[in-house]
Parts: C-alpha cells; structure tokens; sequence
C-alpha cells in the first residue's frame, strides 16, 4: 500500500502538467492611407493614437522618402495588426481623426 501510495505521489510530482490554453484570437491586418501628415511629431501621434485603441496589437507608419532624404508626407500608409472581432474599422478612423488640430487635419481611408 505503502508503494502504490508512494507511486501516485511520485508520477503527480514529476508527470507533465498539460494546461488547456485558449488560442489566441487570429489577428488581422489593414492598410491605412493617412492624408494631412506634414511633420515627423505626427507620425509619432498618429503612431500612438493607434496603439491606445485596445486591441490593437502592432502599427507601423510608412513614410517614404523623396528626393533621398526628404519625407515624402502626402503618402503615408499606417498598417495596423489587431485581434480579430475586438474593434471595428470606424474605430481606426477615429482614433487619428480624433487627434487631429488646427494645423493638421487628418483624414484616413482604408486601402485594399
């Protein structure tokens, strides 16, 4: 008795412990083509605009470059990675229409 007590005590102790884990939920992908950008500071807002939407996981703003060195402000594409079912794509809109000034009037539509 003593053994088989000794036996269950042992293979709880050292057996794998298998943990069920819910899968994430998939994560989708969409391009943004954001109008009204004229300064470096507004990438970096627009940027964190994006990220305070809860469920928004990564965003990364594409400037591209004119004349070599010169940021080309009139294409910029923001590509944002969130969880699938948690925010609606009105909800992008109007996180960077939201914080949108005087100077810099931001419009953002979705590119397919």
């Amino acid at each position: 008795m003593k053994r088989v007590i000794s036996f269950l005590v042992l293979f709880t102790l050292f057996s794998p412990v298998v943990l069920s884990q819910a899968e994430p939920p998939p994560l989708l992908h969409v391009r943004l083509k954001i109008e009204g950008v004229q300064k470096k500071r507004s990438i970096a807002s627009i940027h964190q605009a994006l990220l305070s939407v809860p469920g928004v996981k990564k965003a990364d703003l594409n400037v591209p470059k004119r004349w070599f060195f010169f940021n080309d402000y009139d294409n910029v594409y923001a590509l944002v990675e969130f969880e699938h079912g948690t925010l609606t794509s009105e909800t992008l809109i109007r996180a960077v229409e939201r914080i949108s000034g005087p100077k810099n009037i931001y419009k953002v539509k979705f590119v397919e």
